[in-house]
Parts: C-alpha cells; sequence; structure tokens
C-alpha cells in the first residue's frame, strides 16, 4: 500500500500535459489538438478629434481639437482539433465615444486584443463584426514553425464589408529565453474597390521566470494599389509583457500606437489589459 502511495503522484505528474507548464516563449504556434483557449481583454484607444468649426460654421477654428477617446472589450476562444487545426471565434464590444463613433483609428477593441495588431473590418456599431478563424501549422523544426491561417470577417454592422484575411503566421524560438512573432497578412475587403492591406507585424517576447516582456513593431501598408482612397503606411511601435499564473492562466498588457511615422503619433496611442487561459 505504501508503494502504491509513493507511486501515485508520479503517475499524476506524468499524466499532466506537459505543454501547460511551458514557458509563453516555448508555446507552439497552434493548439495541440483537443487543448482549449479563452482570451478577455479591456482596450482604450484615441483619435483626432473632428477640427471645430468657429462662429461662422464655415472654416475651421484655428485651435487644436485634441482627441478623443473610447474604451472597448474583446473576447475569444480556440480549440484545437485533430484534423482542422486551431479553430478560433473573436468579438468585441465598444463603450463610451468608441461605441458611437468606432472607426480603427480610435479601435479601443483592436487594442483589447492583446499581443494580436493585425487590422481587419471591424465595423461601427457597439459589438464588433465577428471573427471566425482557422489556423494550421505548415511546418515545425521546433525552433522555427511557420502556419497557413484564413480569418473570415462577417459583415454584421451596417455599412461595413465582408472580408477574408489570410496570413501566414511564422514564429521563431530561443527555448526558454525568447520568441519572435511575425508573419504577413493580407486582409481583402470587398467593397465597391475591392481594397486590401499588407500587414506584417513583429513581436520580441523575452522570458523571466514567469514574466514574459518585449517590443512590438511592424509594417502595415494600407491600399498599396491606391484603389480606394490615398495609400498610406503605418509603422506601429509598442511593449507587452505579462505573468503567467499555475502554467495555465497569463495576466497580459500591452502599450502601443499606431502610427509611430507620424508627427501626430502621440494621438494614437492605445492599450489593453486581459488575461488568457489555456486548458488540455
Amino acid at each position: 500500500m505504501s508503494s502504491l502511495a509513493a507511486t501515485l503522484p508520479s503517475l499524476v505528474s506524468s499524466a499532466s500535459p506537459a505543454w501547460a507548464d511551458e514557458p509563453f516563449v516555448d508555446r507552439p504556434l497552434t493548439l495541440p489538438p483537443l487543448h482549449f483557449s479563452a482570451d478577455a481583454g479591456l482596450g482604450f484607444g484615441q483619435g483626432p478629434a473632428a477640427t471645430p468649426l468657429d462662429v461662422t460654421g464655415l472654416q475651421p477654428a484655428p485651435t487644436d481639437p485634441g482627441v478623443k477617446l473610447g474604451w472597448g472589450s474583446n473576447l475569444e476562444a480556440a480549440v484545437g482539433l485533430p484534423i482542422l487545426g486551431e479553430v478560433g471565434v473573436r468579438v468585441g464590444v465598444r463603450f463610451g465615444q468608441d461605441g458611437i463613433n468606432a472607426g480603427w483609428g480610435l479601435g479601443a477593441d483592436h487594442f483589447a486584443r492583446l499581443f494580436d495588431p493585425v487590422v481587419e473590418e471591424a465595423g461601427t456599431s457597439t459589438v464588433t463584426n465577428p471573427e471566425i478563424r482557422l489556423r494550421g501549422t505548415a511546418l515545425d523544426l521546433k525552433v522555427v514553425e511557420i502556419g497557413l491561417e484564413t480569418r473570415v470577417i462577417i459583415p454584421t454592422s451596417a455599412g461595413s464589408d465582408f472580408e477574408l484575411v489570410p496570413g501566414v503566421p511564422v514564429r521563431v524560438h530561443l527555448p526558454g529565453f525568447a520568441r519572435i512573432d511575425t508573419g504577413v497578412w493580407l486582409p481583402i475587403e470587398f467593397n465597391a474597390s475591392t481594397s486590401f492591406t499588407i500587414d506584417i507585424p513583429a513581436q520580441l517576447f523575452f522570458q523571466a521566470g514567469q514574466a514574459f516582456f518585449g517590443p512590438m513593431t511592424g509594417i502595415r501598408f494600407n491600399r498599396p494599389g491606391g484603389d480606394a482612397g490615398d495609400p498610406s503606411t503605418d509603422v506601429p511601435a509598442g511593449i507587452g509583457g505579462g505573468y503567467t499564473f499555475g502554467g495555465v492562466l497569463d495576466l497580459k498588457v500591452q502599450v502601443r500606437t499606431e502610427r509611430i511615422n507620424d508627427v501626430s503619433w502621440s494621438k494614437y496611442i492605445g492599450g489593453g489589459l486581459g488575461v488568457g487561459l489555456r486548458l488540455p
């Protein structure tokens, strides 16, 4: 009996999923089969306020209109399936000014999406257009992982358009020390001119015990063909980090600006705080 009692702890330990105890920087690009994740975030976003008119109602006033502030949330869940790979769904809710005038330049729900900076057609309603995501790992060399991903944005908001977002996520591991998340995404909005964006985020995270932190940047080419308004280029920049509790619960935070290359970059600062749960 004493021998059996001594053996039980080791059996329980060997049966527990090793991936759940992996540090943040060593986690795989795609959820393993029959594993589950859930994330919730709260974010704030800023954008230039509309220029006020003078007393005549005809000419802009010569004063700085300042910025407007909005708040929003993000909710998402995903599961790993044996054949399809990782399947996820996401939706956001906006509050305050952002619930009234929800351009992505304000887009607090965008900042509530922790460590996922890809810009999509979120719509202008209080509840964002929902996203359905399918991701699989095409190449796994342990140190380098390359995946294939497709996001479908359903236009539930009035005035928004259907959008597909194919992507190639890439993750590079320096085991136990750091990881690089990058890749390329191509949001294609099926409006009158079929506008598109080329989004190339880049994030570097270092591991220190159960904590992780690092810089975030990238480059975004908006309408590079000039088919729907003037083309532009955004260079986001920021920092993010977090702490893992019990190997399964992450507390995450980020602060970033979407346009560090703009002279008014401080007007585009946003941030978010959230939790993520990973369970087998």
